[in-house]
């Protein structure tokens, strides 16, 4: 089993949300992922909105993007690591804030 603090994303699409977490950039800490945050916020959002335009749907919605502690078991392989996401610190809750 691995964790991280990493960042969320929930994308919504015709009504349904899904969240999504990237691994790509990890922290030991939340005040880590929310000061890395705050230096890098345009470019964060930026590529979250181009992930889920060429990897979900042009038409997703982001809703939310924050830090979180998530586990996953890497020694498993597709669905099966399916990682359990606590502690959600939401950063950014829509284009209204």
């Amino acid at each position: 089993m691995k964790w991280a603090i990493v960042f969320y994303a929930m994308l919504t699409l015709n009504g349904e949300t899904k969240e999504h977490i990237s691994w790509g950039i990890t922290f030991n800490h939340h005040e880590e992922c929310m000061d890395f945050y705050a230096r890098n916020k345009n470019e964060l959002l930026g590529g979250i909105k181009t992930f889920a335009k060429n990897n979900v749907d042009p038409n997703a919605v982001l809703l939310e993007l924050g830090c979180a502690h998530a586990t996953a078991d890497f020694e498993k392989s597709g669905e099966e690591q399916d990682p359990l996401v606590t502690l959600k610190i939401p950063l950014w809750l829509g284009e209204n804030t």
